[in-house]
């Protein structure tokens, strides 16, 4: 080796070694949570204010690396929020798999009286390079970040450490434990779905079905009413505003939101609603209960680029499920893909191979995992195999459930197990479980509503 590089090399392990020492021992010294986040290398303090239930809450930025391959190359700021409950107790380490929605504890945090950090995912809202390169969008940059997260605040927060997220939010933090297994004890997963192409047809055979013979004539009447509405589509184009050049105009729009009516019909409603259906032919009858259903507004290009991250993902790595279109396709004028949502500048490669290594994992290698998802929620026809090699892997339905289905909607036997593996990966049993010291909605609640408003 040249003498140079050596003299090089040598400097920036001294460098590095003084570095962690002098962490280490700023760690020691402080007492305060703040002061001791302050110690940490590649973290900086936004704000810090105390909530409603007396927890400092901390705002942060984490440094992190465009690629963890080349940590010389472009860096970006990612937002994380600490709601600090004591360094002695456990942690929970959150995500919504899109941008930190709302600052709030998780229901679990609740329970079980720990810790919580949120991280928002790289290219979302505050959370995004400048001059960004897509193709680092990925599963593994993304657990990456997540790990590095970990590292950093297990030097403050050394009792066990839990991940979970539901739907995006739930695959993410499954691809976390795929890529760093060690980093935490268990992983509550809730409505996540595992997909092996862009248009998968699980999700289609999966709504021909729910409900069995009991809804058939829901499904059917859901059915007629798309059809009414591309049929008199020329009554409701006129009153149609909005930006949608992403996708081609408000006439691509409107067909997609028809097309997509069904999914999200069965994704956030009740059963119930079924009884409340109109009669087909009233036009203007159909048309005010699928405005109530969806909304049109989801497909205008300023919300389409809030979340064009989530269908970059989806369209190169993800996948996602293909829709029931048999019925329509004498009345269809579009075509429709999720290509349609992604950047137009640039190469969207899509294979399964990831996923298909992860459906493996799970089969063999994943351990302490709960899954939790809704019985009449379309995303369930890609639910996560259960491990078949003895591994401590653990799944629970929401009877009739839709896309909310997560660990507070469990009842009676359910709810026991699942609390008991908790306070088995945690090291602590549950301090309340009817009622908090903070009954206003949880995180999961919250989460589920702004998902809901953008039909995520």
């Amino acid at each position: 080796m040249h003498r140079s590089n050596f003299l090089t090399i040598l400097s920036l392990y001294i460098f590095s070694s003084l570095t962690f020492a002098s962490e280490d021992s700023c760690l020691a010294a402080k007492k305060n949570i703040i002061d001791k986040i302050e110690c940490l290398n590649d973290v900086s303090i936004i704000s810090n204010t105390i909530n409603k239930t007396g927890k400092i809450v901390i705002d942060m930025l984490i440094d992190q690396p465009m690629d963890h391959d080349d940590l010389s190359g472009t860096h970006f700021k990612q937002r994380i929020v600490l709601i600090h409950e004591n360094i002695d107790e456990p942690m929970l380490l959150q995500t919504s798999g899109y941008s930190i929605f709302k600052i709030k504890q998780a229901y679990i945090a609740r329970v079980f009286e720990t810790n919580q950090i949120q991280i928002e995912h790289r290219y979302f809202a505050n959370s995004i390079p400048s001059n960004p390169d897509w193709s680092y969008l990925n599963i593994r940059q993304s657990a990456a970040d997540f790990h590095k997260v970990t590292a950093i605040f297990k030097k403050i927060y050394k009792k066990a450490w839990v991940n979970t997220g539901a739907s995006k939010g739930g695959m993410t933090s499954t691809y976390h434990r795929y890529f760093y297994p060690n980093d935490v004890v268990g992983t509550v997963a809730d409505v996540a779905p595992l997909s092996f192409s862009t248009s998968d047809q699980r999700y289609i055979t999966f709504i021909e079905n729910i409900g069995g013979d009991e809804y058939k004539l829901c499904r059917d009447s859901l059915k007629e009413m798309q059809q009414t509405l591309l049929i008199n589509r020329d009554l409701f184009l006129p009153n149609i505003s909005g930006d949608f050049t992403q996708i081609g105009g408000k006439e691509v729009a409107f067909e997609h939101y028809v097309i997509e009516a069904i999914f999200y019909f069965w994704q956030y409603g009740k059963p119930t609603t079924c009884k409340q259906l109109p009669d087909v032919n009233n036009v203007p009858a159909v048309y005010a209960f699928f405005q109530k259903l969806t909304k049109i507004s989801r497909d205008k290009d300023t919300n389409i680029h809030r979340f064009m991250a989530y269908f970059y993902q989806s369209a190169t790595e993800l996948g996602g499920p293909d829709n029931v279109t048999a019925h329509l396709e004498e009345l269809r004028y579009f075509e429709f893909s999720v290509g349609q949502y992604t950047p137009h500048n640039i190469e969207i490669p899509y294979s399964n191979a990831s996923m298909r290594e992860i459906k493996l994992w799970a089969l063999n290698d994943a351990d302490e995992v709960m899954y939790i998802y809704g019985a009449f929620d379309p995303w369930t026809a890609g639910e996560y195999p259960v491990s078949i090699s003895g591994k401590n892997t653990y799944k629970f339905y929401i009877p009739a459930g839709n896309h909310s289905a997560n660990f507070t909607q469990l009842k009676g036997d359910d709810k026991k197990e699942a609390i008991s593996i908790l306070t088995k990966w945690l090291g602590k049993a549950p301090a309340m479980v009817k009622k908090s010291r903070d009954l206003s909605p949880s995180l999961e609640q919250i989460e589920f509503l702004e998902r809901k408003a953008f039909q995520l």
